[in-house]
């Protein structure tokens, strides 16, 4: 598996339990499952064009 893949599904796995179990745990508020499962695709997308750009940018360098 490519380097920016891993990257990105890692960045995209790392923000999605960032955002949805820890913020949450913080702030003292419910944590949703259902609202994590559904955000979890969504964060991986978003992490796999993030590790793209990033690759991008790293290769112009």
């Amino acid at each position: 598996m490519k380097s920016w893949i891993k990257f990105g599904l890692f960045w995209g796995m790392f923000m999605a339990l960032v955002i949805n179990v820890l913020f949450p745990l913080f702030d003292g508020t419910d944590i949703v499952p259902m609202k994590v499962l559904v955000s979890i695709p969504f964060w991986l997308v978003g992490g796999l064009i993030f590790g793209y750009v990033s690759r991008k940018k790293e290769s112009k360098q």
